[in-house]
């Protein structure tokens, strides 16, 4: 009867143990075609659904855009002014569009503002003539360009706002995506300076971010939401967990979900992942003040000591216990003095690995023939327990 019950305790506690683990997947499903996590610092995937399925990308298109009219033509262009020559009455009566007639003068900036915070479709169309007047280049074909030389062979563009027109649109991945956005934190991050906003003003009139995340959930300062019916409800997100999970150090995921049913959806499905971020990992961090130290015969003390030459960071999952450990030079001076590089210090995870010299923390003589001559008789004689007699000096 004993054994009886024991096997029933043990078969409910197996089971128990399956609910839970599938209780904590679910939470992580997903609404969304597809979907994927980054490491913002070295551009890992850390969670990944049909990342490089291709799918139309709507006015996510507006990153790109961003990211060719400054990269060509430089963050300090934003301060010129361009005469606005759209008739707004090609604009459908419920496209957002920033309120600027017809042979006004508009500050570039302004225009900036305008495509990524509410997404306003006559902005990009401006931003695309002005690059032509001034590059003699077409626009269009200049973000194809960029595409490929970032490595984004899946995305091709038609239009710089990514409205559907004639049953023709942009198209990209998620991970294709997620990597526009890292090299736009890499090479402008000046970009967060409009996506953070909540809200701004333009002749009186306030304009809302479409962004819904902002303010509501904490560190999260961007990217860029869209939507079509082909391509559904979109977002790009990135969040600063510098203070939460960073250890002291810069720490940043970026996030995209594609093909979402419904506006609420590509919200609930980012928070989902950025909280699957925030809970699984979290900086490692190796201090230059740091020291270590490694057993090595060769020298007086049996010992090296040493340290970093500057603070070393990798990503890790929580769970994980890093791997650290010293790759010394294959030839060390017969004196290290204190500072000299005596090898590298590589710090390992699951995610990633970093490398940094290591320098000794105070100088360290190589052992002499006689020194070892001498401590040999030392330890022999010590093994014999004869230091009753006999004690050596060691030097």
């Amino acid at each position: 009867m004993k054994k009886i019950f024991i096997f029933v305790c043990t078969v409910i506690i197996f089971f128990s143990n399956i609910v839970c683990v599938n209780a904590g997947e679910l939470k992580y499903e997903l609404n969304c075609k597809s979907a994927v996590l980054i490491d913002a610092e070295t551009g890992k995937v850390l969670f990944e659904k049909n990342k490089d399925e291709k799918r139309a990308i709507a006015s996510l298109t507006k990153l790109m855009t961003y990211y060719t009219f400054i990269d060509e033509l430089g963050i300090k262009y934003k301060n010129n002014y361009v005469i606005y020559d759209i008739d707004n009455k090609k604009f459908n009566y419920d496209e957002p569009i920033l309120n600027v007639n017809f042979g006004e003068k508009v500050k570039i900036e302004d225009l900036l503002t305008a495509m990524l915070v509410f997404s306003a479709n006559n902005a990009p169309e401006v931003l695309e003539q002005e690059f032509k007047r001034v590059k003699k280049e077409d626009f269009i074909d200049r973000m194809n360009v960029n595409s490929k030389l970032l490595g984004l062979n899946n995305t091709h563009y038609v239009n710089s706002s990514g409205l559907t027109r004639d049953n023709v649109y942009n198209v990209s991945t998620a991970y294709e995506q997620a990597l526009l956005a890292y090299n736009i934190l890499i090479k402008h991050k000046d970009i967060l300076k409009y996506t953070s906003l909540h809200r701004f003003k333009y002749k009186d009139v306030i304009y809302y971010s479409t962004n819904k995340l902002l303010g509501k959930f904490k560190g999260v300062d961007g990217l860029k939401t869209g939507y079509t019916e082909e391509a559904g409800y979109c977002l790009i997100s990135t969040i600063d967990v510098t203070k939460s999970n960073g250890n002291g150090k810069p720490l940043r995921f970026i996030s995209v979900v594609l093909g979402c049913d419904t506006k609420e959806d590509r919200f609930e499905d980012t928070k989902k992942i950025l909280n699957y971020a925030i809970e699984n990992y979290e900086n490692y961090v190796v201090l230059e003040q740091d020291k270590f130290q490694v057993e090595n015969k060769d020298y007086i003390g049996n010992k090296l000591i040493y340290k970093a030459t500057k603070d070393a960071v990798v990503l890790k999952k929580k769970s994980e216990i890093p791997e650290v450990r010293l790759q010394l030079n294959e030839r060390l001076k017969r004196t290290i003095n204190k500072g000299d590089i005596i090898g590298k210090i590589i710090i390992k995870t699951s995610i990633n690995q970093v490398e940094v010299d290591a320098v000794a923390t105070a100088n360290f003589n190589k052992k002499s023939i006689f020194f070892k001559i001498k401590e040999y008789i030392y330890n022999f004689l010590k093994g014999l327990g004869w230091f009753g007699w006999t004690r050596l000096k060691m030097t």
